[in-house]
């Protein structure tokens, strides 16, 4: 199994911060956040872990791949850069994935993290399903407010089977959101080139879903620990403050 990490977003929210560190890089409880991202990933059974970035922040991540080699570190980090500079470059999260693949040669199952994930959950439960299914799968959490749930994907559930998505609906129908983990049979992969050539949106995985579901069988493992999407200053201070208080 493979790992992809997606950092190749501009965290524009987050600016100022984020002009100069990108936000997988930002500290929490110490250490960066892509260094807790590894940590759930490591005892996984990945062999190969490649990183996803932009031009602009490419020299950053790769000197925190290099750290990470030489403190111990024993999986091997790639870093595929994505010929972008700033926001308007960017080029969405699909889009990003299909170059990574093709990039990396990518071809074996894949593990999909968002690398502004913060969870406390372990995702051997979602990798238990997915083998025992050999199906896309996908952690899904529950954020257990309507109001909250209109920020994110939005999962339908019958049984572990995912039955609809919703992306950032007015009205969901499920307090269940997509949590930016995924993990994909090698056969799927394709799928990406497919979606791509296809002219569907480029950005938001969501989208990618709502197109899979009507063609695939996805599966969802349902998580109830903490999960933060680090999107804005005030998750990000959030997470920060319970992760300092945790360590005092």
């Amino acid at each position: 199994m493979d790992a992809l990490i997606l950092c190749g977003g501009f965290a524009t929210r987050l600016e100022p911060i984020t002009l100069f560190v990108p936000k997988p890089l930002l500290p929490v409880g110490g250490r960066p956040i892509l260094d807790h991202i590894l940590d759930g990933v490591a005892g996984l059974g990945v062999s190969r872990i490649v990183l996803s970035t932009n031009k602009k922040f490419s020299d950053q991540f790769k000197y925190w791949a290099e750290n990470k080699a030489a403190s111990g570190f024993k999986i091997p980090i790639e870093i595929v850069v994505e010929p972008t500079m700033h926001h308007g470059e960017k080029f969405g999260a699909i889009k990003g994935i299909n170059y990574t693949i093709e990039t990396a040669k990518l071809k074996d199952d894949l593990l999909i993290v968002a690398g502004d994930n913060f969870y406390t959950f372990d995702l051997k439960k979602m990798v238990d399903a997915f083998k025992k299914s050999s199906k896309t799968t996908i952690a899904v959490y529950d954020v257990k407010s309507v109001d909250d749930a209109r920020r994110f994907g939005v999962v339908h559930l019958d049984g572990s089977r995912v039955t609809g998505f919703e992306e950032k609906p007015l009205n969901p129908r499920s307090t269940l959101i997509s949590t930016g983990l995924y993990l994909f049979p090698s056969v799927m992969l394709k799928k990406f080139h497919e979606y791509m050539s296809d002219g569907n949106n480029p950005d938001a995985p969501g989208y990618f879903l709502q197109w899979l579901i009507g063609k695939e069988v996805v599966e969802g493992a349902v998580y109830n620990d903490k999960w933060y999407d680090i999107g804005t200053i005030d998750t990000y201070r959030e997470v920060f403050d319970a992760n300092r208080k945790n360590k005092n």
